[in-house]
């Protein structure tokens, strides 16, 4: 599994093709780090999925872009459309089903 921090320079070269699990999160954010954590134990277990990572107090317009209220928000996106949103933290057996659900 690749995981990339996106910036305004790239985030939408990083989203438009394949299915990209997308991490809106806050420097200050206890959620946001725990979720951080998940993403890390997913790395071990699905090596085939993308995560973009995109810091919301440096890159407000892409917050912006995504409608993002509150962090985390999680985006599951395919060939850069959003396939589901979802705002606050997801265990790592949330995380696979949803992988699950999009990818087989």
């Amino acid at each position: 599994m690749s995981v990339r921090e996106a910036n305004e320079n790239n985030y939408d070269e990083m989203v438009k093709e394949g299915f990209v699990i997308v991490d809106l999160y806050g420097e200050n954010c206890n959620p946001c780090k725990m979720f951080s954590k998940v993403i890390d134990e997913l790395s071990y277990d699905v090596d085939f999925v993308n995560v973009v990572k995109v810091n919301t107090t440096h890159n407000r317009d892409i917050a912006v872009r995504n409608n993002v209220a509150a962090v985390p928000t999680i985006l599951f996106m395919k060939d850069g459309k959003v396939l589901e949103r979802h705002l606050g933290f997801m265990s790592l057996d949330q995380v696979k089903e949803k992988i699950g659900q999009y990818l087989y």
